[in-house]
């Protein structure tokens, strides 16, 4: 053990990560590893185990071997290095500017302390875009990448081994991978909503400001809510929904409320979350003026001059929760379900309905049709038809545009479903037992939801009304201070990290802002925009937007 190379790089690492400093000091040195010098005097970890020396890296020369490896792997963004050794395989990395954060995860506290006490890495410890988690479960590494890793500004995550030493710790670092895995798959979704729509929930939010200043109606508590998806099964339930009619509250999604209004049934209100103009297709048939419609504050703006009777809520797009704490008070409706019944029913809970019966949320398309005969595609897909592409074959590829339409065999014959229906599916059931209602799934064709089966509960308190607290001044005016405190971020670095390093708790929910924006630029960017520098871009584009409604 070398004392000055193992100080030099404890006192790098107490820098940067106190925390498993004091751990490394607490720990012994590792018998495992022996070190000896490559052909061109490099020194390098020699891993014993049963007799055999396993070097980690090349006995010849470790420094080309460690070029070799970095070419090879077209690595950028958020890297993930399984397994440490001299870290001669990760120190090239460091020069590429495009690698936002390197995050190398070991096992086995003993060896990390043998290594430091042995090679000087104190130059690499001090790079701020370095970061180590030793002896940490999959549990554990998820939730730091959930706290860490941002795709919007983080850029895309790659997994990279260090074979000699993963071969040795197979089992740890297979379920460190599964885990990333898992998480991974349910971030994707939700960065492939940001990049998508990012720019759109914010250009709508600004367009809703000066309306959303002036709103004041307010929803009433209800007893028991009637929720209208536009699945097939809300045809055959028609009767029974008519029956429930007179002494429920209907809540109407938007995609259902044609087929409502051409069976002369007229909903209590309507609620739309899709922030695409796409969304005109649902009132093309028109809409009672009277009918309060329920409006996401990113909703696109033409829908408030559909009715007298507007009402916004705010959802988790940050932008919103930053006009909800910092302006204007709104009511919160999850739609992390990512459509629009999971919304309605958690409406329906925040005006304290203590019963939900939900008629044509399917989640599926039960004898390849995928919605109620005259919701908004029959006409859409009627008046783009001919003689050689048929309404049925709009429909047809309609349910198999999605590469991962499956299909499964009923009773009454074939039901499709899709990867995001099965997932807005789960979303919802995992929900419904955190909703106070009990919810019934009026039977049909559709998927059958598996819901908490849960007595039908009385209430005991009077639930708030649900409006809109009131605004603490001028639209524009708000909007001009938040477009000042984005002119006063420090400027964007490679490391994110580093970047949030320097910023307040203040600046930090500021940035939250940013993320959708920068997400649609990543996807939308010709050139490949360097780590966090990504916010740069994000500022001058919502900055941008501001100015067209502020000047």
């Amino acid at each position: 053990m070398d004392n000055v190379i193992y100080n030099k790089n404890l006192l790098s690492l107490s820098s940067r990560n106190n925390k498993l400093a004091r751990n490394l000091n607490n720990c012994k040195i590792s018998e495992k590893i022996k070190f000896k010098k490559s052909r061109t005097g490099h020194l390098i970890p020699i891993y014993e185990i049963n007799g055999k020396e396993r070097p980690l890296h090349s006995a010849i020369d470790p420094i080309k071997e460690g070029l070799r490896y970095y070419q090879n792997s077209n690595a950028n963004g958020y890297v993930i290095f399984l397994g440490l050794g001299a870290a001669y395989h990760i120190l090239p990395f460091l020069k590429q500017s495009d690698i936002s954060e390197i995050l190398i995860i070991d096992k086995d506290i003993s060896i990390f302390k043998t290594i430091l006490s042995n090679i000087d890495l104190s130059q690499f410890i001090l790079n701020r875009r370095v970061k180590f988690l030793i002896d940490s479960d999959s549990e554990t590494v998820k939730k730091y990448l959930l706290a860490n890793y941002l795709p919007a500004v983080s850029g895309n995550l790659h997994i990279l081994n260090l074979r000699s030493r993963f071969d040795q710790e197979k089992e740890y670092f297979l379920n460190i991978r599964l885990g990333i895995k898992d998480l991974l798959n349910q971030l994707s979704e939700d960065f492939s909503v940001q990049s998508h729509f990012g720019k759109r929930w914010f250009i709508n939010t600004l367009a809703n400001m000066k309306t959303a200043q002036n709103v004041k109606n307010v929803l009433p508590p209800i007893k028991r809510a009637l929720i209208t998806g536009a699945g097939p099964s809300l045809e055959s339930q028609l009767p029974l929904l008519k029956k429930y009619r007179s002494d429920s509250f209907l809540i109407a999604t938007d995609t259902s409320l044609t087929f409502l209004l051409k069976n002369d049934v007229t909903p209590d209100l309507v609620i739309s979350i899709d922030c695409q103009h796409i969304t005109y297709h649902h009132f093309l048939s028109g809409y009672p003026k009277d009918i309060p419609l329920v409006l996401d504050l990113a909703s696109p703006s033409w829908l408030t001059r559909l009715s007298n009777n507007i009402v916004f809520f705010t959802s988790g797009h940050p932008f919103s929760q930053l006009v909800n704490h910092k302006w204007r008070s709104f009511p919160f409706i999850d739609t992390s379900g990512g459509n629009v019944s999971h919304a309605a029913i958690s409406l329906a809970d925040k005006l304290g309905a203590k019963e939900i019966l939900l008629f044509g949320v399917d989640f599926s398309y039960p004898k390849g049709k995928s919605y109620a005969r005259g919701t908004y595609l029959y006409p859409y897909f009627i008046s783009k038809s001919n003689r050689f592409n048929t309404a049925e074959n709009s429909f047809v590829s309609f349910i198999f545009f999605n590469k991962h339409t499956l299909s499964k065999k009923k009773e009454y014959g074939i039901s499709y479903t899709t990867t995001p229906m099965i997932s807005y599916k789960k979303r919802l059931e995992t929900a419904s037992y955190k909703i106070n209602a009990k919810i019934k799934q009026i039977e049909g064709p559709g998927e059958k939801l598996i819901l908490p089966k849960k007595d039908l509960i009385i209430p005991t308190n009077i639930t708030p009304f649900f409006s809109a607290g009131s605004s603490s001044g001028d639209w524009k005016h708000f909007l001009k201070e938040y477009m000042q405190n984005l002119k006063k971020l420090p400027e964007p670095g490679l490391s994110l990290s580093e970047y949030f390093s320097k910023l307040s708790s203040e600046q930090k929910n500021l940035c939250t802002t940013l993320y959708p924006a920068a997400a649609a630029l990543r996807r939308t960017g010709v050139q490949k925009i360097n780590g966090s520098m990504i916010l740069k871009d994000a500022i001058k584009w919502t900055i941008n937007e501001i100015e067209k409604y502020i000047s």
